[in-house]
């Protein structure tokens, strides 16, 4: 059997409302020759079903007891036959050029990688303002600082030849909503990357519990923090200093702005401050007319 030129992989929980315009976006792909793997995680819905349904030869469903999104990819990463991988989420939704054109930025370029920016939807995929633009500048520093998108949403953007994940890159199974900054960071150091200028990728932005939603933020962040500094990349005193400056005032603005517990922000502001003071003229300059 000839190899797929592209593997989109979805790992899905509980995907049942949304995983049939994943599907349908990916089989609405201008390029030819590519292959969708499912990865169903435990859902106790009707995602599996969903999946089943399309009746398409291209699409391999895989089923695994619930074990988390980053052990899902890993699992679609064993068992993609492309030439390049590309990731959706389930709830997200690729415009019809979406692989044709990062594909042919990566043939043109040269780079082992690519990606592009994002526009964030409703819950019908209705474009709700404006795109967000990836960095066309150094992706590693740009994610540590976090003053600015790196790559908004890697998992439902990239686009990688496989050697990026024959050399043993994989998810961290220790992060959940960081996995896909960590997995960027992992990219950039190994491997060169370009940036498509154009929003190709459609993200649903969906409520949820907004506490459980920043606890996880705040534990993912400190992992991601920690594990970038046991792998040198905040060797710099100064530079480690203001990223982890940076880190704790959006760990404690999200307490503070969305999950409303000033009591749980307070302590990761105050440690923002202590390492960056001038972090604490930040709210007034935005007030600014």
């Amino acid at each position: 059997m000839s190899r797929p030129l592209i593997s989109v992989l979805i790992p899905a929980y509980n995907a049942e409302r949304w995983i049939g315009d994943a599907i349908r976006s990916v089989q609405a792909q201008t390029i030819a020759g590519w292959e969708l793997i499912v990865v169903n995680d435990g859902s106790t819905d009707g995602t599996s079903e969903v999946v089943r349904a399309t009746a398409d030869p291209r699409i391999r469903l895989v089923e695994q007891p619930n074990a988390g999104v980053s052990p899902a990819r890993n699992k679609a990463l064993e068992h993609a036959r492309g030439e390049h991988i590309a990731f959706l989420d389930a709830d997200d939704a690729m415009l019809p050029g979406n692989l044709e054109l990062k594909h042919a930025l990566l043939v043109r370029s040269g780079v082992d990688w690519v990606y592009g920016d994002l526009q964030p939807c409703d819950d019908n995929l209705r474009p709700t303002g404006e795109p967000l633009r990836a960095t066309d500048g150094d992706v590693v520093r740009a994610i540590l600082l976090g003053q600015a998108t790196a790559i908004p949403a890697p998992c439902s953007n990239l686009l990688a030849h496989r050697r990026c994940f024959g050399s043993g890159l994989r998810f961290d199974e220790n992060l959940s909503n960081a996995a896909d900054q960590d997995i960027a960071l992992g990219l950039a150091r190994r491997f060169s990357h370009a940036h498509l200028p154009q929003a190709l990728t459609l993200y649903r932005v969906l409520p949820g519990s907004m506490s459980r939603s920043v606890a996880l933020y705040q534990d993912d962040h400190l992992r991601l923090f920690a594990k970038a500094r046991a792998t040198g990349l905040l060797d710099d005193p100064s530079f480690r200093r203001q990223c982890m400056a940076n880190a704790y005032w959006s760990i404690g603005g999200s307490w503070w702005r969305n999950a409303h517990e000033p009591g749980k922000a307070l302590p990761f502001l105050l440690r923002a401050a202590l390492r960056r003071p001038s972090l604490l003229l930040r709210p007034f300059r935005r007030a600014r007319p």
